[in-house]
Order: structure tokens, then sequence, then C-alpha cells
């Protein structure tokens, strides 16, 4: 009878350091292992960009090198962020040191040691590429502003819609500034609204290119709708090929990250083992 009770207290000793063991969760470990694969991935990358852009000819043969330079870039991202997670897995798994605890709660610590760690790089980054996002976007609305707020003229600056006005105006002179500046206006009105300008807008139009290009009101109509039916396809070849490369961007993206957390947890995990495997061997 008493090596029962005996033995009952005992598996309640064990169960009572199995669940503080279970419970025990360290932040220090998790912020080290995500500087660490933060800081090993961020290094990595420099150093491919750095040889990759040495490597690139843009003057000869850029147009054709960037598809291949960015599948490059991609599969080299995809490397680079594995290994920098399976650095700061292995950290903590080396780290985390042994506790009375079985297989099974030991392999599970390990492994939510190294998934946390990865969360928080991804966090980290996400909230360092908002916050250069906002920065950079703040310089160009201040640039912007100082740039039209300084009164220069619209026909010396350089904008989307600056080649598309001289196409018009052709084979006029291009002495009248005020006639391109305005011009140049209701086609990015229009190119604001979709390529889609009014009737107002396009009579106006149609009468600054009749005067300057020297010809029938109805040449210059059929001029504008053909410029700008040029204008809205290129611009639907570009949002279609945006939408490509961003859907592409997100899918590889969000592979990589999922490839991360896989690879941080399973080397927490493999860390931690070795680490048992070592002080075992010592004894």
């Amino acid at each position: 009878m008493s090596d029962t009770i005996l033995v009952t207290a005992e598996n309640l000793q064990a169960a009572n350091l199995g669940e503080e063991a279970g419970s025990r969760f360290s932040w220090g470990l998790v912020f080290a292992g995500a500087v660490a694969a933060f800081a090993v991935t961020f290094f990595l990358l420099m150093l491919g960009s750095g040889f990759g852009l040495m490597l690139m000819d843009p003057i000869h043969r850029g147009a054709r090198q960037l598809p291949g330079f960015l599948t490059g870039g991609a599969i080299y991202f995809f490397v680079a962020q594995a290994f920098g997670f399976a650095v700061g897995g292995y950290l903590i798994g080396r780290l985390l040191g042994p506790m009375p605890e079985s297989h099974a709660q030991e392999t599970y610590r390990a492994g939510a040691h190294g998934f946390a760690s990865w969360a928080l790089a991804v966090v980290a980054t996400l909230m360092l590429v908002w916050m250069a996002g906002m920065a950079v976007a703040g310089n160009a609305g201040v640039s912007a502003a100082a740039l039209y707020g300084a009164g220069g003229a619209r026909s010396t600056e350089v904008t989307p819609t600056a080649y598309v006005v001289d196409v018009l105006f052709r084979p006029g002179t291009s002495g009248n500034d005020q006639a391109r500046a305005e011009a140049g206006r209701i086609l990015d009105a229009g190119a604001a609204n979709g390529g889609e300008m009014g009737q107002e807008d396009r009579e106006r139009l149609a009468t600054l290119v009749s005067r300057q290009a020297g010809i029938s009101r109805d040449a210059a109509m059929s001029r504008i709708d053909q410029t700008t039916a040029q204008m809205q396809e290129r611009a639907r070849r570009a949002a279609d090929a945006a939408r490509k490369a961003a859907a592409y961007a997100s899918l590889w993206i969000a592979l990589s990250l999922l490839f991360g957390a896989v690879v941080a947890t399973y080397a927490a995990v493999m860390a931690r083992r070795e680490d048992d495997d070592r002080a075992f061997s010592q004894r």
C-alpha cells in the first residue's frame, strides 16, 4: 500500500514538472532568433544583390537579362530567407537548455520557440517596410508640392503625356507653350479618369490641335481618338502586367514565408535534439 502511495506521489511530481516545462517560454530566445534570422537574411540579400548587379549589363543586354535576373532574384530570396530562419531556429534550439520533460514536450517547446521567432521576424519586417513606404510617400508628396508650387512652365516638365502632346501637335512648332500646357492638363485629367474625356474637353483639345498642327477639325478629332485609344491600350497593358507581377510576387512571398516557418521550426527542434545528444554523450 505504501508503495502505491509513493508511486502516485512521484507521478504527480513528474506531472507538475512537465506542466511547468510545457508552459515555460522565453521571449528573449525568440527575440534573439528573430534578430539572427533577420540579420543573416539581410546580409545574404545584400551580398546576392551586389553580385547580381555586377554581372548584369543594363546597357547592351539589360532588357534581355531582366526576366532571368528577376527569376534568379526570386529563387535567391527563397533560399536566403530560408537559410536565415534556419540559423535563427538553430540558435534557439541550442540555447533552450535541457528540462525535466518528455520527448514530445521538448519537441513542442523547441518548435514553438522557432515558430514564434519566425512570426516576430515577419512582423518586424512588415513594420519596417510600412514605415519606409510612409517615408517615401511623404517625401514624394513634399517634392510634388514644391515642384508644382514653384510655378515652373508646364512645357519643360517631363510628364507621361508630354510625348502624346507632341504627337497631337505634329507638325506644328513648339512655340505655343500655353496651348501645349493646356492640352497636357486635359490629357492628364482624362488619364486619371481611365482614359475617358468629357465632350467639352474633347472639343477644346480638338481646337488646340487644329490650330497648332494646322489641320482640319475633323482630322484633329480623328487624331485625338487614335491617340487616346493608344493611351488606353497602353494603360490596360501596364495594368495587366502590374496585376500579374503583383500576383506572382504575392504567391512567391507567401510560399517563401511558409517554407521559412517550416525551416525555423524544424531547425529549432533538431538543434534541441542535437544539444541533448551532446549533453548525454559527455556523461
